[in-house]
């Protein structure tokens, strides 16, 4: 697949995938075709469509949360907006140090509508008592603000199937413990269905259920969510925009799909560097 990364800018021939499900990797920074799609749809909810991450305008009245970001886009969040890009470790969260950058999600410690947009990238299979999450993320958006969500998600599966019953103190495993990210050791609590659809709407969402596909963006089918905290979906700020320009490479992690994608190339590199 050919095409132009949304992020960074590059344009060539992605890589191929980790896992099935992530898709395609850009050459330059990295980037999964799951987080190419987050991007694209920040950048409808934000007004940038058509421009790669890199060039957007910044904007930092526009308050931003993420739980778990990865990649090479939160360093660009940063820059564009008021970021806070959070972690979930109770110790940290519970000596309310660092407020900005640890967060539990299923109780934050955020005033009410002090965010425009929330992110949330294959995190909400791994929380205990999601309804208690959508329904904070809920509380601390703005009017009119919106949540883009991915979850790993079946829609022709009506119902969520629940692999780990919380109704007590302590998890009881109803199936075989699945884990996923930080080092394959993030209990997944549930495989999510179509009633997520349902539950994001009981909680107070406007929801869109989008399955994005563009090859042109390296972007391989992904299902993502996007619910506003409104009594319709507007997207009505989007702007169309020319093309995407190239940032160039971002050194760090071109040497890094060097090394996992073409080690002898990457020796080869790394000896032309010594002797230079």
């Amino acid at each position: 697949m050919t095409g132009q990364c949304n992020i960074c800018g590059w344009r060539g021939e992605f890589l191929p995938p980790e896992a099935s499900r992530e898709g395609v990797l850009c050459g330059n920074c990295a980037s999964t075709s799951r987080l190419r799609a987050v991007i694209y749809w920040l950048s409808r909810v934000t007004g940038n469509d058509g421009l790669a991450l890199h060039e957007w305008p910044p904007r930092k009245s526009l308050a931003i949360l993420e739980s778990s970001a990865r990649g090479a886009y939160p360093v660009m969040l940063s820059e564009k907006f008021d970021y806070y890009a959070t972690e979930f470790d109770p110790e940290k969260i519970a000596s309310g140090t660092d407020k900005r950058h640890y967060a539990d999600f299923q109780k934050l410690h955020f005033a009410d509508e002090s965010f425009d947009i929330v992110i949330a990238s294959d995190v909400f299979e791994h929380v205990r008592d999601d309804r208690a999450g959508y329904a904070e993320i809920l509380r601390t958006l703005k009017p009119g603000g919106t949540l883009i969500l991915t979850v790993p998600y079946a829609h022709d599966q009506k119902e969520t199937i629940r692999r780990v019953d919380t109704s007590g103190k302590q998890d009881t495993m109803l199936l075989e413990p699945e884990y996923h990210g930080g080092g394959g050791h993030t209990l997944t609590y549930r495989n999510y269905g179509r009633d997520l659809l349902s539950l994001l709407q009981q909680t107070g969402f406007s929801v869109l259920h989008s399955i994005c596909d563009i090859p042109t963006l390296g972007i391989t089918p992904q299902s993502v969510m996007i619910a506003q905290k409104a009594p319709f979906i507007d997207l009505s700020s989007r702007t169309a925009t020319g093309p995407m320009r190239s940032l160039g490479t971002l050194v760090p992690y071109r040497m890094f799909i060097l090394l996992k994608f073409n080690y002898s190339g990457f020796t080869r590199l790394l000896k032309q560097l010594l002797h230079s």
